[in-house]
């Protein structure tokens, strides 16, 4: 005969047993998740120089004020480009040595004049993930030329 402590302590094994069930498959997912994943790749972007083949300004004062933005940051930091001359090449030092560690979907690397009042972008280029070792890269816009040296490691 089923009397109602019966149906209570079914009730009670059947939820305990639900619970081990959920805390097992919960544990189970915990070491599924804890197995890594294939190793991503990892590489290190290094600035070497920019040379300035083209001016955007080709009458006036004949100089350019640019900046290198990678990714989000801006080099030189605080505000002022570096001023080119027609032919001028300009080392890493001059920009804050920029350097960025990414990952294989590449990395964004832009060429920006400061145009009072807005900043023109020349190109923007993505960069793979290779190992490459003082590599040429050219921004241009139509007007303004320049060519990036630049290095990575992976």
């Amino acid at each position: 005969m089923i009397t109602k402590s019966t149906v209570g302590r079914r009730s009670r094994t059947a939820r305990l047993a639900t619970a081990l069930v959920l805390v097992a498959a919960g544990l189970a997912g915990g070491l599924v998740q804890a197995v890594p994943a294939a190793a991503a790749t990892s590489c290190d972007f290094t600035f070497e120089s920019l040379k300035a083949r083209n001016l955007d300004k080709d009458n006036g004062s004949q100089t350019d004020y640019v900046w290198i933005q990678v990714e989000q940051r801006w080099f030189p930091s605080g505000g002022n480009g570096v001023a080119f001359q027609l032919n001028d090449t300009r080392y890493a030092g001059s920009f804050g040595n920029p350097t960025a560690g990414y990952g294989s979907n590449g990395l964004e690397v832009r060429v920006v004049l400061d145009k009072f009042p807005l900043n023109v972008t020349v190109e923007r280029e993505t960069i793979a993930c290779d190992a490459v070792n003082s590599d040429t890269i050219t921004f241009s816009n139509g007007d303004a030329v320049y060519d990036m040296v630049y290095s990575v490691t992976t």
